[in-house]
């Protein structure tokens, strides 16, 4: 086995025509050269520096998967986020210790993606051509849990890989000829990075002058986003401004800018000082398009391009942008409330036994709750109903986390989906990516019940394809109960408990049953997985929450 190779630099560009090409995420981490022998692997980065005690919890993961005569293997150290996609912010403090605690790897966790096999069992293969390297890949028995293969595309179905890893946050992809092999600190025009920059719709609320003592002159637009307030026109967000980069541009808004101007900022919060000096305003009933990078911590658009007019007839209110919510505010201490949700076993109907949750959205959360059989139980309430945490209070990080595993098994089972039946990985794709979107938002959402079947459905439509016939599901709602106001993750997290722990070992599967029932207080929601205890969540009666 070599003792150095120097990592292949990747190319820049657009993707060629042809269907000789494949694409990848380009993930946020450590590219890492990782020489793997049993029992022993060597990290070098991509300039040469060793960090192989700095991520001592990939070695066994590495080394297991390692032939006789080892391997070599280009890849990506990661740290994931709470939707299960590595990013940067999240290894900086595993990259920056030399020997990590017991501590801190358990509070960050990190994989590796192989990206490419350099060396194989006692002989280069970096002459290969790309796909066999890529077989190769495939072939080897990785420990799921910390390293995976990253999943590969073909470059004909570029438009919902792209949408995906828009809607993941990831900022390219590589895009890698199926025939070119990989050449050692050399750039290559057969691997390109393909950045990924969102198109989205914007409103304009004034212009900046591109001379001063030029009012009339526009230089830069003014750009923001319904605050969501009911008036018309509606007031703004601001998100941030883009300059006209040609005549034609300024030709298209200064035809109709003037016409629109008003006294008064149509931006519900003041703008910086250096933008609103000089600023003309105008009413904001026009709408264009924005092609930026990503989102500045403070909700502005990061590097934003003016990419034109939307005609009134493709006005899409669903493609305006969104910025990320602002962190909620640190509450102040309060003396601990009464229980608002309790869980106890009690019996159903027939007699079965089953876990129920009884649902209060107007009370809060106990500060304390036990988390343990034997807990003190509240007087009047039988010994055998333990009070354990309230399935309706914020899920625990570790809870509401995809799993490392779950997301790579998932996009590889994607990848190898596409091949056979494009249209139905398609679709798994877009699934995953709202999967992913509704197990990123803050603890204390509230969501509606038929957001979160949503999102239950895209969880369980990826399981099927994974599993087969090994999982069956029957949904069985009464009508008129989406708008039940649930926590995020309510449903989805006992969903999940009930598929990985309760069906999955099975050998032969089993059958997940969701329903939902009107009640005379309220609603019930019943999910049962194979023969073990049904788990019922009781909604009340809140009015208008339940309509008919």
């Amino acid at each position: 086995m070599p003792d150095l190779i120097e990592p292949m630099q990747v190319g820049s560009g657009e993707l060629p025509a042809g269907s000789d090409w494949a694409v990848e995420f380009a993930w946020e981490g450590l590219r890492t050269i990782a020489y793997v022998r049993p029992n022993r692997i060597k990290l070098l980065t991509a300039t040469g520096r060793t960090v192989t005690a700095a991520f001592p919890d990939l070695e066994s993961p590495l080394s297991g998967a390692a032939p006789v005569s080892g391997v070599v293997l280009d890849g990506t150290i990661v740290a994931l986020n709470e939707s299960g996609f590595p990013r940067r912010r999240a290894l900086q403090s595993r990259s920056g210790t030399l020997r990590p605690s017991d501590a801190l790897m358990r509070r960050v966790p990190v994989g590796f993606l192989v990206n490419d096999v350099l060396w194989f069992d006692g002989r280069s293969t970096m002459g290969l051509p790309y796909h066999q390297r890529r077989d190769l890949r495939d072939e080897l028995e990785l420990d799921r849990l910390r390293a995976w293969s990253s999943p590969s595309f073909p470059a004909a179905h570029l438009s919902p890989v792209m949408i995906a890893a828009e809607q993941h946050g990831i900022d390219a992809l590589y895009a890698k000829h199926h025939d070119a092999p990989y050449r050692p600190g050399k750039r290559s025009r057969y691997w390109l990075r393909l950045p990924v920059r969102p198109v989205r719709h914007v409103v304009i609320g004034g212009w900046s002058p591109a001379d001063p003592r030029r009012p009339e002159s526009i230089g830069a637009l003014l750009l923001g986003v319904p605050d969501g307030g009911d008036t018309d026109p509606p007031t703004l967000r601001y998100v941030g401004r883009a300059g006209l980069r040609s005549a034609e541009d300024r030709n298209d808004v200064a035809d109709v800018l003037p016409a629109l101007q008003r006294p008064h900022s149509p931006f519900t919060a003041p703008l910086p000082a250096d933008v609103a000096r000089h600023a003309t305003w105008v009413e904001s009933r026009l709408i264009g398009r924005v092609e930026f990078a990503d989102w500045t911590p403070d909700g502005r658009m990061r590097l934003p391009i003016w990419r034109g007019m939307v005609p009134p007839d493709q006005r899409d209110a669903a493609q305006f942008a969104a910025p990320p919510p602002a962190p909620p505010p640190v509450p102040l201490p309060a003396s601990p409330p009464g229980p608002a949700e309790r869980t106890a076993l009690s019996s159903t109907p027939s007699g079965r036994k089953c876990r129920s949750f009884e649902t209060q959205p107007s009370a809060p959360p106990p500060a304390q709750p036990p988390d343990r059989e034997g807990a003190e139980v509240p007087a009047g309430r039988p010994a055998s109903a333990a009070v354990v945490p309230a399935v309706a209070a914020p899920p625990r990080p570790e809870a509401r986390r995809l799993e490392q595993h779950f997301v790579y098994n998932s996009l590889n089972m994607i990848a190898s989906v596409i091949r056979t039946d494009p249209p139905r990985a398609r679709e798994l794709l877009l699934g995953f990516a709202d999967l992913t979107r509704a197990t990123d938002q803050p603890d204390d959402t509230t969501t509606t019940l038929g957001k979160e079947l949503a999102a239950v459905r895209a969880y369980l439509q990826i399981e099927q394809a994974r599993f087969g016939k090994r999982l069956r599901v029957e949904i069985d709602l009464d009508a008129g109960l989406d708008h039940v106001p649930v926590t995020a993750m309510q449903l989805l997290s006992v969903v999940r408990r009930s598929v990985q722990q309760e069906i999955e070992p099975l050998p032969g599967g089993g059958l997940l049953a969701i329903r939902m029932r009107r009640t005379d207080d309220g609603c019930e929601l019943t999910v049962t997985a194979a023969a073990e205890e049904p788990t019922v969540i009781r909604f009340p009666n809140t009015g208008a929450v339940l309509p008919g």
